[in-house]
């Protein structure tokens, strides 16, 4: 849409916050009546499954936040407890979504090892999981897997701030905020890494782009990670990207109304969702990793060694945008929209 060209990357061409149009396909009779038959049946899957969901969103509170709570005085039971039921309850609303098989890759950058010796990621307390955002399902996958600590980024500070799942999942639509209230604890990313390692909270989760694309390129990372040294070994990064594929609508969410998007993902028949990591030992500040020399007077050094290293697993582009562009653009079409009103 040329009403929206300024935010397209002047390096490559690529606009990351429309929603992508999805790929042409070949007509056939067969395809046709696969369409008319999706038109017809997709509402009223979506309907069952949003019906279906509710209730295991009521069980996975039921379990979790409010019987966890109770756990409290015991913490190891606790945290296993939290574990446990919130891989079963996230992983069957991914499930109820169309997700039926997430497939995981673990990839390796190094050309002396090769695919086949490339050993899968050991995510532990206090681990940085450092991934590109593109939906509210990059959110329930994590949770799901890992039952991480979830973080916010804004704009005029370079902390974090640990957020609630919900609070995650809602984030995927707001507007990317300026800076935190008097109220708010923040945290460097290190010494938040510290925290959850003492405390055995679990991984925490940093997406450094601050806000959501559409999965076709990287925007570029806050310098949340400023505090890090390039020689530092000790960072436990982990490194993952989230790649869709899809025919008809992207399951990646930039702008529009988040529920009406629920519900059309709920409406298809399936939808795909592949997870690359990157090699245990291969990120930066890793005891043996092998990191770049960083040339120039950049901010955040090791923030430019993760998002190079997030490049080379998704194959996705780095743009010259950041979390500021988007916002300029999220308060633009929402002025459009206002207007046609």
């Amino acid at each position: 849409m040329e009403k929206y060209s300024r935010w397209r990357d002047a390096g490559t061409g690529i606009q990351p916050f429309l929603p992508p149009v999805p790929p042409r396909t070949d007509s056939s009779l067969l395809i046709t009546l696969s369409n008319v038959i999706h038109i017809i049946v997709g509402p009223i899957q979506g309907v069952v499954k949003l019906v279906l969901i509710s209730l295991v969103t009521m069980l996975y509170i039921l379990f979790v936040p409010v019987v966890g709570t109770l756990l409290t005085p015991i913490s190891p039971l606790k945290r296993v407890w939290s574990r446990l039921f919130s891989t079963i309850f996230l992983r069957l609303v991914l499930f109820l979504t169309g997700f039926f098989h997430i497939k995981t890759e673990t990839i390796s950058i190094r050309k002396s090892r090769g695919s086949n010796g490339a050993e899968s990621p050991n995510v532990r307390n206090g681990d940085v999981i450092v991934a590109n955002w593109t939906s509210y399902i990059d959110i329930i996958y994590l949770a799901s897997r890992f039952n991480p600590v979830f973080t916010q980024i804004y704009m005029e500070t370079n902390k974090i701030k640990v957020i609630s799942l919900w609070e995650a999942v809602r984030l995927v639509g707001k507007i990317p905020e300026l800076k935190p209230s008097s109220e708010d604890t923040l945290y460097t990313v290190q010494e938040l890494s510290q925290k959850a390692k003492k405390g055995k909270w679990g991984p925490i989760v940093v997406f450094a782009e601050g806000t959501t694309t559409n999965g076709r390129a990287l925007l570029k990372f806050a310098p949340v990670f400023e505090d890090y040294k390039v020689d530092q070994k000790d960072g436990n990064f982990q490194i993952m990207s989230f790649k869709y594929e899809y025919g008809n609508m992207p399951p990646t969410y930039t702008v529009g109304n988040q529920f009406f998007h629920f519900f059309k993902l709920c409406s298809q028949f399936h939808n795909t969702l592949i997870v690359k990591s990157l090699a245990r030992g291969e990120a930066p500040c890793s005891p043996n990793s092998i990191d770049s020399a960083i040339t120039g007077s950049s901010q955040d050094p090791v923030g430019d060694l993760l998002i190079s290293s997030l490049g080379n697993i998704s194959k996705l582009r780095k743009t010259n945008l950041s979390m500021s562009d988007k916002r300029d653009f999220l308060s633009y079409y929402e002025s459009r929209q206002k207007s046609k009103k």
